[in-house]
């Protein structure tokens, strides 16, 4: 009897003693991320960036491949889209490998709220960085349909259409990890802060939001929203609101939220009217502020004189510490815009030109709209 006590009681410990290995096992299991083919392909987009960043292999092959998604001259787009990408991809596919970690995000949560919070935070700031472009000629009493140039110590760009506010404010950071020539735009930080530095809250938030929405996503819309994404947030501080990076990720992002992973026609009316009512805005700032007789050009802090025959200038105005060239060329805004650029690097701290939509176009009306002027 007490052999059979002993074997049966031996016996009971050893089955807990395996029930319990195996249970810990299974938790292990849990906590264990699988490598899989998401996380690889993760790993190659990153390297794939550094490469395009510190080599000139195939930087101007891919970027040309991009262009039509990023709209970008030069390889600081195509590096930032690859490396949000990768990250992007690793860390969605770690979440949805990891059950604890899934299991405790989305057990009480309502399908597409975070990616909800995320498109709501996307058009404010975008929206605040328009502000913050009206804000900056109000400051100099210049129109707000004018393209400001900064001189110093770099040149950049930023206008209503395309603002490189935010762009600025991450410049700084990414002056000590791009090599000189990728233009980060931190010359014009001194003229957006401390407004812009929202972005520096605002951008980590909206990605967090949209990484916890898109792992718990399914493949095809999780393909989507991740490409999305990342466009957008790139278009966000690089473009703006008007942004093609911005308007085609924003496009997509509310297509995924409103089709609530079902495919139809119907589920692009939202989309569509949402996306028509900002470009309607952009179609009224871009055509509606064009100055079809001249350009004016609003020089601040001009250190010494500058020969403008080229430009042929129809009259000067001086005040205070400005002067406002006006300007009768027949020369596409691009142009215009990078001959200004050669003609007061060092000799001013910042121009503001006003802008012709109509220069991009080659016909009749536009020349003799020019004719006219003369």
């Amino acid at each position: 009897m007490t052999y059979h006590n002993s074997f049966f009681s031996s016996s009971f410990q050893s089955f807990l003693k395996l029930n319990s290995i195996g249970g810990l096992k299974i938790r292990l299991n849990e906590l264990k991320p699988s490598i899989d083919k998401y996380f690889i392909c993760g790993i190659v987009l990153i390297l794939l960036g550094f490469l395009i960043l510190f080599t000139n292999y195939i930087d101007s092959f891919v970027t040309q491949l991009l262009w039509p998604l990023l709209e970008g001259s030069s390889e600081g787009k195509t590096v930032l889209f690859l490396w949000m990408l990768g990250s992007t991809i690793i860390i969605t596919s770690y979440i949805r490998n990891n059950n604890v970690i899934h299991k405790k995000l989305y057990k009480n949560q309502n399908q597409y709220s975070y990616l909800k919070y995320a498109i709501i935070l996307l058009i404010i700031s975008a929206f605040i960085g328009l502000f913050i472009e009206a804000y900056i000629r109000y400051s100099f009493g210049v129109s707000f349909f004018t393209i400001l140039t900064s001189m110093n110590p770099t040149t950049s760009t930023t206008s209503p259409m395309h603002s490189h506010a935010f762009k600025s404010v991450l410049g700084i950071i990414a002056n000590y990890v791009v090599p000189s020539h990728v233009n980060t735009g931190s010359s014009i930080l001194q003229y957006v802060m401390p407004y812009a530095l929202v972005i520096v809250i605002i951008w980590p938030i909206i990605y967090l939001l949209g990484i916890l929405e898109i792992s718990n996503m399914r493949d095809l819309h999780r393909f989507v929203a991740i490409v999305a994404l990342c466009v957008t947030l790139i278009g966000l501080i690089d473009g703006g609101l008007f942004s093609q990076p911005f308007l085609i990720g924003f496009g997509f992002l509310l297509l995924v939220y409103f089709s609530n992973e079902k495919i139809g026609i119907k589920y692009f009316i939202n989309p569509v009217v949402i996306m028509g009512f900002i470009l309607l805005i952009g179609i009224l700032i871009e055509v509606g502020g064009s100055d079809t007789t001249c350009h004016t050009l609003t020089v601040v802090n001009q250190t010494e004189p500058v020969d403008m025959t080229e430009f042929n200038v129809t009259n000067i105005k001086v005040k205070d510490n400005t002067t406002i060239y006006t300007l009768n060329s027949t020369t596409p805004d691009k142009i215009l815009i990078k001959q200004v650029f050669a003609k007061f690097k060092d000799k001013s701290d910042l121009t503001f030109m006003s802008w012709n939509f109509y220069s991009y176009l080659d016909n009749p009306t536009m020349r003799m709209r020019q004719n006219h002027s003369i």
